[in-house]
């Protein structure tokens, strides 16, 4: 958990400067860098790996899948390699394509661990969604539905020429 406490924490200290708060409408996926449709699209492959884990009666197998993602693409690679984008100066597209793809990563993470880690993931779901006006009565991560794949977002072979990248 230590590597997700540290994510989130990232992310809440420049949204918390830059005031982001996560109702800011949203930017295309096509507008968006290619690294925030390659993450985009390993979540959305992750939650269809999940469900398919979740379904076949398979726990382990999908907390696994989350626990990879967690540790070795978004902090490992998206976190490390964006860090930038977060400290630039003003709230432009790039930046704020940056904030949306990292908060839709971890509002979908703690979604997904919500049947492993119930409290862990309660409190990271509840931190996220503070500082959003549609989150104006606090409803538990536990009542939120269970994310749903947009497969539109998946990219196979972009997925692929990143993990080529990260050998």
């Amino acid at each position: 958990f230590s590597t997700l406490y540290n994510t989130y924490k990232f992310f809440a200290l420049y949204a918390n400067v830059d005031g982001f708060t996560g109702t800011e409408p949203q930017v295309k996926l096509s507008e968006r860098p290619e690294i925030d449709r390659w993450i985009l699209s390993l979540l959305n492959s992750l939650v269809v790996e999940v469900e398919t884990a979740l379904d076949d009666y398979e726990p382990t197998r999908a907390a696994r899948a989350i626990d990879t993602f967690v540790n070795d693409n978004l902090s490992n690679w998206y976190v490390r390699l964006n860090r930038k984008r977060f400290w630039a100066g003003e709230m432009d597209n790039d930046k704020l394509s940056a904030y949306q793809t990292l908060y839709a990563c971890l509002k979908t993470v703690a979604q997904l661990m919500a049947p492993y880690a119930p409290f862990y993931a309660d409190r990271l779901y509840a931190d996220l969604m503070a500082p959003s006006l549609e989150n104006s009565g606090y409803a538990s991560v536990h009542l939120s539905d269970f994310p749903e794949a947009d497969t539109t977002a998946i990219d196979k072979a972009l997925e692929e020429r990143m993990s080529l990248a990260q050998v």
